[in-house]
């Protein structure tokens, strides 16, 4: 119990953060007219501001960062020593992540500015501008020692790196398309990923993580339907980076005996990103349209289309990130025949979301026809 005070007080802290800011981010919206307007692959009906990804941003970054600094200033407080004696003394091997931790804060603040000016110029900042902000943060996470370490060559796991991160960054990006969509996936994503940290005992992982999803909670009582404001692609592009790098953080520290730990985890628990964004651009590229251009044929549309409420279609998706998330979890110490079945399972799920996509609703037939 005393081990999981100091993260609850973080998933407080930083709830409490990002919620007293997010009505700050609305009068910035509005003040600046960075609105999103209704329209005709829009589900909302009034004009909204999308600058809440402001207030994640400056959540989860102070509180790390005031963690990082504050952990040895708080370890000579007679209270915290001793009411947090347990937690403190786990913190003492923080700094076998410190430069990856700055690595990761580094690169989700350049992709949070990118996001910043996609927002505020819109079609005046060009799409190369874009991709180009997002390399540099990945460049900057790889400088930072986060990197993929599957494959034989070092330059080989540094561009899977590169491609992983700025993959999982878009995809968050594509996914945020319906009220509480984005963020709430990536908040049942963190919290698959928590249970893998502390099941394998990455104490300093697990408050980095509960302090990305206390600022999640944070927004999400804005933004649940009917929203009163929107991520942004400063805020989508922010989540994306984050839990990108954070997947890649914890193999780097952990001690999963798995050998297929390392590539099937991430997988896993980001698999409906993925495959969403993998559907959509397949689907964009061949009707010939740029892959950066939205739509509506995300499998939150779809299932809209076949007759489920927005909300209800939003949530559908939660369990379904939560079906395929749960699977690593087993993972870690998973003989070669129960990686297997975690795979057949995860297929199983895929092959659901596949035949949702594509499935055309037939109309109801005539009475004679029965």
């Amino acid at each position: 119990m005393t081990i999981a005070l100091l993260p609850i007080l973080v998933l407080i802290v930083t709830f409490a953060l990002a919620a007293l800011l997010v009505p700050g981010t609305k009068w910035i919206a509005r003040r600046f007219r960075v609105i999103d307007d209704p329209g005709p692959r829009k589900v909302h009906a009034t004009p909204t501001p999308r600058l809440g990804g402001i207030a994640l941003w400056t959540a989860f970054t102070s509180v790390v960062l005031a963690g990082y600094v504050g952990a040895p200033i708080l370890a000579r407080v007679e209270w915290a020593q001793t009411h947090l004696a347990a937690p403190l003394a786990m913190l003492q091997e923080a700094y076998r992540v410190e430069t990856k931790l700055l690595g990761l804060l580094a690169g989700a603040t350049i992709v949070f500015l990118v996001g910043l000016l996609d927002d505020a110029l819109g079609d005046r900042f060009p799409p190369s501008w874009k991709a180009a902000g997002q390399v540099l943060a990945a460049v900057v996470l790889v400088a930072g020692g986060v990197r993929a370490d599957i494959l034989y060559y070092d330059a080989l796991n540094v561009a899977l790196t590169l491609v992983w991160v700025v993959g999982i960054t878009n995809a968050f990006n594509l996914l945020d398309n319906m009220d509480g969509l984005s963020a709430g996936v990536a908040f049942v994503a963190s919290s698959v990923l928590l249970l893998n940290a502390w099941m394998l005992g990455e104490f300093f992982i697990s408050l980095v993580l509960v302090a990305f999803m206390g600022a999640l909670l944070g927004f999400l009582v804005y933004n649940w339907s009917p929203a009163s404001v929107f991520l942004g692609d400063c805020g989508s592009l922010f989540i994306g980076f984050v839990l990108a790098s954070l997947t890649l953080l914890q193999r780097y520290v952990s001690h999963a005996s798995s050998t297929y730990f390392a590539v099937l985890m991430p997988v896993l628990v980001l698999a409906l990103p993925i495959l969403d964004t993998a559907t959509v651009t397949v689907i964009r590229i061949r009707e010939g349209r740029p892959i950066w251009v939205g739509d509506s044929r995300h499998l939150s549309h779809r299932l809209v289309s076949l007759g489920m409420k927005p909300t209800l279609a939003v949530f559908t998706i939660y369990l379904i990130t939560l079906g395929l998330g749960l699977g690593a979890v087993g993972l870690a110490d998973a003989s070669p025949v129960q990686t297997g079945i975690i795979l057949l399972q995860a297929l199983a799920v895929v092959a659901i979301v596949l035949i949702l996509l594509f499935y055309d609703r037939r109309a109801a037939p005539r009475p004679e026809e029965r």
